[in-house]
Order: C-alpha cells, then structure tokens, then sequence
C-alpha cells in the first residue's frame, strides 16, 4: 500500500459534466486527476441516447460550453451526432485523452476517515484511491423500465429507448411505443415513417410547443467564425429569452401560464383537427408541471393513417402484444420503451459510503438532498455535477454545471493547497438550507397534481432548482468555507 498511488481527484462519468469538470480543474492548475467512464465513449447521455430523431431540446449555441463555443453547429436545435462530437472535440482540444478510462465501470466507494481518502471499487476487482471524489453521474443515467404482468411471455422483440436496437429494422412492423414523453416525442414521428402499423400508449398529455427549428446558413456559420461575439450576442438573446418567458412558467402563480397554455392549444389545432384526438393529446394539468417540449413533427405524426394513440392503461402484456383496460390485445413485432430515467434515485447505481459506514442511500431515505447541490454532509471530500435540486424547467442544464465545477474546484483548491484531512459541509447548515429549499419549491408548480419526474414517491421535489439560473449563478459565484467542517 505505501507505493500505491493515490489521486488529487477522480472523476466518475465522461459525460458534459465529467469533461467540464476535467477542463476546470487542469484550468486551476489541478493535474492529477483521473475520469473514468463506463461506456466505450464519451458524451454520456449523448452516447447512451442515440434513437433516430435525438437532439437537443436547448439551441446548440446555449448548450455548449461558454468557454468553448462552437460557430459550425449545422441547426438552430443540431442533432445527436453534432453534440457527442462536440463533446469529443472539447476531450481532444483540452487533452483530457490521456486522464481518461472508458469503459471502466464503478461498484463502490467508500470514505477512509483515518487518511481522508476515497477508495473506489471497479467491477473487475481493481481499486482506486483519490483525496476528492466527483461524480459528473447527473440525474439521466438509469433507464426507467416499468414492470408489466406477462412480460416474459411476450414473443417479440423490446428494448428502452436509451438502449436502442440499431441492429433491429423495424420497416414494415408493428411497432408499440409506451410513453410519450421528452424522448419519445422525437423518434415517434421517425418509427412513423417506417413501422407498418404504430400504437403509442400515452399515460398524460404533454404540452408542446414549437420548435422552430432551422439550418444556418453558410453565411451565418461564416460570421460566427470570423466575428466570436456575433455568436456571443446570438446566446446571450437565447439565453436571456429563457429566462423571461420559461421560468416565470415555474412559478405556482404565474401571470404568463394562461398566454403560454393558450398558445400551445393554438399550436397543437394547427395540425390536429380531429376534435377527439386533440382532447386526449390536450394535458389536464397546469403548464409547467411536467417539462414543456418542443417539436415541429409530433403532432403531425398522429394524423399519419398508420398511427394509433390509446390512452386506455397498460394492464398486462401477452404473448403477442399489449393489453390495455379497454380489453383490446393489439399485436406488435416490437415494444419500445419510451418512459424516461429513475431521475430521482441520484447514483443508485453505486454503493457510496461515508463517515461512520453510512450509505448515500441511507442518508436519502426520504429523498436526494445536497447543499447548493454539489455537497453531502457525512460525505468529506467528495461532490456532485448536476445533483439533486439543480435540475432546470428551463434554459441550459451546462450553464448550471459551469457554475458547479468553478465552485467545486475552489473546493478542491483549498483541500489540496491546505493539505485539508476533509473538508466536510456541516450537517446543521445542510439541513437549513434544504428547508430553505424545499419553501421554495412549495411555490411552483411542480408540486401540482399532476405525476413529473422531479418529485419522488413522497411528493418531495429532488431535481429541480426553484429560481432563475441567474439567482444560481450568483448563489455558487464562491464557496463560504465557514459553512464547511475542516480537518486539517
């Protein structure tokens, strides 16, 4: 063990935050560290999430870096290959190659209290050591499955859309998506095109808005190239619009709810004309309670002949297809899962365990908290990318985990430059300012009546961050040390 070398810092994902994080640390002078990544590339969720149709729901000039911005994004909203390429190009211009593991998976982690490190636990039975322990695991990593009864009996062929079936034509099949949201919105009109037969089971209605998608033209490409700050302007427009025309939708009380939910009634009578059909695509809750979406080709694609919405409930699979309450059994060759992520089980996936034995796990019990998101108290030394309550209802999640990493890398900063045994956040400010959080959150409108995935079992939301990402910019401009527990 005295030879064994022991990292300043190791990372866990070499997704948008992994590699944001990487850039900052090497940025402040922090060398010795470490990203490790379970899959065979980066990107993260932009590498797990390749189903036809997948892009981003935020322009491409506000999701991507500040530091980094890019003038030859193809659209206005580009598609997934331009963004996992963005990502690799930010991995090779910052030469973060060399301090990267892919396809390197994690089991567990465990804090030393006597030397204040962190071991890690790879599956395959190597071990880790670090002083500070990121996670850049964000809040979409674990696919949501639902179980069904007579699942195993069903014949044909399923998968969930984060895990899609490449090797699968599905030209000429029946084809059954079930659920309708973020993520199956954008490859329901491309299955469309080609299944023989498509039926989509919707649980809830979602509200959406138009896309307004478009090409840049050569020209525009041109002078974001030659002229930076042209493109700086185009993402500050974009950015503040966000944030005056999506966050006031948060709020419970919103001047802004009635326009905007008359607006989407108008978008969606523009191509639905079916008065039946636009009362089951029309959602029963308030704007802003689940995540607004945005498409210029959904709605289109349920006036397609070969398409079927049933909004009667999934009772049970068959052998040879679905079975809903309305008693019908229809036939499908395929299943796509289209039902989202466990948003709010935070790094289940991993065995993390702090001072006294004690589990992250067992410390959220009754759900995921953090202060001002990155820290655990209990858990010295180690930090979170995009933890709980740092989720957006609008703008760019990377704006947010900008701010993060420039906060936790002071974090690290006066670990290393102090020689800090463990720089804990103390538990009784941690419980304070999540109370404070939580009066917060009790004034928007995510705790609705309506089911979203910002909200856990008991109705507590853990994901999202109830003020406007200027108020979090300010909020994480510098830690307060004085918040924090220091062992030297």
């Amino acid at each position: 063990m005295a030879d064994e070398k022991i990292l300043d810092t190791l990372i866990i994902g070499a997704g948008m935050s992994g590699i944001c994080m990487g850039i900052k640390l090497q940025e402040r002078g922090i060398d010795d560290f470490l990203i490790i990544e379970k899959s065979p590339d980066v990107g993260g969720t932009w590498y797990d999430n390749s189903y036809p149709g997948a892009c981003c729901d935020v322009a491409s000039v506000l999701y991507s870096y500040s530091f980094e911005p890019n003038p030859n994004w193809s659209r206005k909203f580009s598609p997934h290959d331009e963004i996992q390429a963005y990502f690799s190009h930010c991995v090779d211009k910052y030469g973060l190659a060399g301090r990267l593991r892919l396809s390197t998976a994690v089991e567990s982690a465990t804090y030393d209290e006597l030397n204040g490190l962190w071991t890690v636990q790879l599956y395959g039975g190597e071990q880790l050591r670090a002083k500070c322990l990121i996670s850049g695991l964000g809040q979409l990593n674990k696919p949501n499955t639902p179980e069904f009864t007579g699942v195993e009996s069903y014949s044909g062929e399923t998968f969930h859309s984060a895990r899609w079936r490449h090797d699968l034509d599905l030209t000429g099949k029946r084809v059954a998506v079930i659920g309708s949201a973020a993520s199956a919105l954008q490859f329901i009109p491309r299955v469309a095109e080609q299944a023989r037969q498509l039926t989509v089971y919707q649980r809830s209605a979602n509200y959406v808005v138009k896309r307004n998608d478009r090409q840049y033209s050569a020209i525009e490409k041109t002078r974001f190239k030659r002229y930076p700050l042209l493109q700086k302007l185009h993402r500050l427009t974009v950015y503040l619009r966000g944030e005056a025309l999506s966050y006031p939708l948060v709020r419970a009380k919103s001047w802004l709810r009635s326009f905007s939910q008359k607006s989407a009634a108008n978008y969606q009578e523009e191509h639905i004309c079916d008065p039946t059909l636009r009362a089951r695509l029309t959602p029963d809750y308030p704007m802003g309670c689940k995540r607004i979406l945005i498409s210029d080709d959904y709605f289109q694609a349920f006036t397609r002949p070969n398409v079927e919405l049933v909004t009667s409930p999934i009772t049970s699979f068959s052998p040879r297809g679905v079975v809903s309450e309305d008693g019908i059994d229809r036939n499908v060759d395929v299943i796509i899962y289209g039902t989202g992520f466990r948003a709010t089980e935070f790094l289940s996936g991993l065995d993390i365990v702090g001072c006294g034995g004690k589990s992250l796990k067992e410390s959220w019990a009754t759900g995921a908290e953090a202060y001002r998101g990155v820290s655990v108290a209990g858990f010295p030394n180690f930090f979170m990318l995009y933890g709980p309550n740092t989720n957006l209802g609008s703008n760019s999640i990377i704006f947010m985990v900008e701010r993060q990493a420039n906060y936790i890398v002071r974090c690290i900063d006066k670990i290393l430059s102090h020689k800090l045994l463990s720089l804990d956040v103390n538990k009784t400010v941690m419980r304070a300012y999540n109370d404070r959080m939580q009066g917060e959150l009790a004034k928007t409108v995510w705790v609705a009546s309506c089911d979203n995935w910002y909200k856990n079992e008991a109705g507590k939301v853990v994901n999202n961050w109830p003020r406007s990402t200027l108020a979090y910019w300010w909020h994480m401009r510098s830690p307060d040390f004085t918040d924090f527990d220091m062992r030297g």
